[in-house]
């Protein structure tokens, strides 16, 4: 499942990459866990990801008591991002390029990746 979601959602990616507007600034795609499994996924890669980018300086990492955890991802410059989560959470938001604006808010459970490129 996670796997045909991951297709889909690229497939959507290319296909709107050819097709944004010369006057768009950024373009941005999101998975959003549909299964316990796919969230346990999502969760199980934020956390490996902090652990591999620990010592960056540029990485915003969250792991609250509530058992949430959050990673924020910015190369590139000016951009402006934000987490905000409510109870067992799960969520990364990535950002590249320049001058990206990306906002994740979860509740309860919620596994969510978000994908922003800017130029």
């Amino acid at each position: 499942m996670f796997k045909k979601t991951f297709t889909a959602l690229a497939l959507v990616a290319a296909t709107a990459a050819t097709t944004v507007p010369v006057a768009a600034q950024q373009i941005s795609f999101g998975i959003n866990a549909q299964t316990q499994e796919e969230a346990d996924l999502i969760r199980g890669g934020l956390v490996l990801f902090q652990i591999a980018n620990g010592a960056d300086p540029v990485e915003t990492l969250q792991q609250a008591a509530n058992g949430s955890v959050g990673v924020i991802h910015q190369e590139g410059n000016g951009h402006n991002g934000s987490i905000a989560q409510n109870g067992n959470a799960a969520g990364g938001v990535f950002q590249f390029g320049e001058n990206t604006d990306a906002h994740l808010v979860q509740g309860n459970g919620d596994a969510d990746l978000t994908f922003v490129f800017g130029w």
